[in-house]
C-alpha cells in the first residue's frame, strides 16, 4: 500500500469534482464557498505534474528540475496571473482519488486548518496521475487565495503623510497598500464567516478515527494516533484569545488522552493564535459516541462549547483483531478486519493470504477482505487470521 504523504503551507454550478466537495466541507461547518480561480487552478496543476514527474513532495522547485515553474507557491502563482503572492497551498500526493486526498488532507491538523481559513474564497486544483510511478502515482495540488487582496494588487494607491503601507504582497515588489486598506479586504470575507469551526462538525457522523502522518508532523514518534479534534475562532470577532480547556470524551465518559496544540506550543509554529487541537494518543473506536469540549478566554468573555459526534460505521461486520491467533465464521461476501494497534508505532507492515479472497486497505489498521469464496488465511504481521466460509 503506498503511503499517502501530506504537506502544508503557509456553490457555483459547474465546479469540478473536488471542488464541489471542498466546498461541501466548508458549507457543513458554516464557512463560505470557494471559487475556481484560472490562475490558481493553472498553477496548481503546473505543480503537480512537476512532483509527479520528478517523483517528489514538496511546495519548492528546483529550477534544475524537469517542468520547473517557480521556487514557491507565490511564485508559480503569479506567473499564472494571479496578482497576488498572499495564496495558501496544500498538497497530497498517493491518494487514489478527489475525495480520499481532502479528507486525508483534513486528517491533518495543519492541512484542515489551511482548507477552513476564515480569509479565502477562491481555489484552484491541480491533478497529476500515473500508476506507473514507483514512489508517487498521484499528486494534488491546492492553491488559495482572496479575491479582495487579488484586486488591490490592481489598484493604484496615493502614499500620504501618516498612512502605514505594506509591501511584497503583489508582483511588483515595490508596490504600497495601506494597512488598513489590506485589513478590510482581509476582513471582507472573515466578517461573513462564523465566530467558531469545530471540527469533526457538531453531530458529525461517519468520522474518521486515526491520524497517521503529515509534514511538517505534529507528533513525532507516532506512526498512528487518534483523529485530531480542532477548534477555531474567528479573528474579526475576537482578539486576546487565549485557551482554558480542551478535552475528549468517550462514550462512558472518560477523558481520552490527547496532545494539546495551540500556537504557544505548536512543534512547528504553524497554528495562529486562535487555531486549537487536541491529537488522541491512540486511535478512536469504530460507530462509537465521542463527546469534545472546549473553552476560550476572549477580549469578548468566555467562549465555551460542547458537542458530540460519531466515528465510522462500516456496512460489513468488523472484526477487531487483538490476538495472535483469530478464527472467523462467515456467512458473508465481506468483511472488515481491524488489527487494533498495541502501540503508538503499530501499523500494517507484512500482509499475505491464502484462500480466494481479495484484500483492500481502508488504512494502515484496517483491511477489507472481499470475494470470500472459500476458507481462506490472512497473515498481518505476527497475526494469523483463519476465515471459514459457512453456505
Amino acid at each position: 500500500m503506498k503511503k499517502i504523504t501530506l504537506l502544508s503551507l503557509l456553490f457555483i454550478p459547474l465546479f469540478s469534482s473536488n471542488v464541489t466537495y471542498l466546498n461541501n466541507i466548508r458549507e457543513s461547518v458554516g464557512l463560505n464557498t470557494l471559487q475556481e480561480n484560472t490562475s490558481l487552478k493553472d498553477a496548481a496543476q503546473a505543480h503537480a505534474k512537476y512532483l509527479l514527474n520528478n517523483h517528489i513532495n514538496s511546495h519548492y522547485e528546483n529550477a534544475t528540475h524537469p517542468y520547473f515553474v517557480g521556487k514557491t507557491p507565490s511564485s508559480r502563482v503569479l506567473k499564472f496571473g494571479y496578482p497576488t503572492k498572499d495564496v495558501k497551498e496544500n498538497i497530497s500526493t498517493n491518494a487514489k482519488t478527489d475525495k480520499e486526498s481532502i479528507d486525508t488532507l483534513l486528517s491533518a491538523i495543519y492541512h484542515r486548518f489551511v482548507f477552513l481559513d476564515f480569509h479565502i474564497d477562491q481555489v484552484g486544483i491541480g491533478i497529476e496521475k500515473d500508476n506507473k510511478n514507483k514512489d508517487i502515482k498521484s499528486a494534488y495540488v491546492y492553491d488559495m487565495g482572496l479575491s479582495s487582496i487579488a484586486k488591490l494588487c490592481q489598484e493604484d494607491f496615493l502614499t500620504l503623510e501618516g498612512e502605514v503601507y505594506m509591501q511584497n504582497i503583489c508582483k511588483d515588489d515595490m508596490k504600497y497598500i495601506p494597512k488598513t486598506t489590506y485589513k478590510k479586504a482581509k476582513d471582507s470575507i472573515a466578517k461573513t464567516n462564523p465566530k467558531m469551526i469545530l471540527f469533526p462538525n457538531v453531530d458529525a457522523t461517519n468520522v474518521p478515527t486515526a491520524f497517521f502522518d503529515e509534514k511538517p508532523n505534529p507528533m513525532p514518534g507516532y506512526k498512528v494516533s487518534g483523529y485530531p479534534i480542532s477548534a477555531s475562532l474567528n479573528p474579526y470577532y475576537f482578539k486576546n484569545i487565549r485557551l482554558k480547556k480542551f478535552r475528549l470524551y468517550n462514550n462512558k465518559g472518560r477523558m481520552v488522552r490527547a496532545k494539546l496544540f495551540k500556537y504557544s506550543n505548536d512543534p512547528n509554529k504553524r497554528l495562529k493564535p486562535y487555531e486549537f487541537a487536541i491529537i488522541p494518543l491512540q486511535r478512536l473506536d469504530y460507530d462509537s459516541d465521542y463527546s469534545a469540549y472546549v473553552e476560550i478566554i476572549t477580549n469578548k468573555g468566555k467562549v465555551k462549547k460542547r458537542w458530540k459526534f460519531h466515528t465510522k460505521k462500516f456496512d460489513k461486520p468488523l472484526y477487531i483483531i487483538t490476538k495472535q491467533y483469530t478464527n472467523i465464521n462467515t456467512t458473508k461476501q465481506s468483511i472488515i478486519l481491524y488489527i487494533k494497534p498495541r502501540n503508538r508505532k503499530d501499523i500494517i507492515k507484512n500482509l499475505h493470504f491464502k484462500g480466494q479472497i481479495s484484500l483492500s486497505f481502508i488504512d494502515l489498521n484496517t483491511i477489507k477482505v472481499s470475494d470470500i469464496k472459500t476458507d481462506a488465511v490472512v497473515y498481518v504481521g505476527n497475526k494469523t487470521i483463519k476465515i471459514k466460509k459457512i453456505n
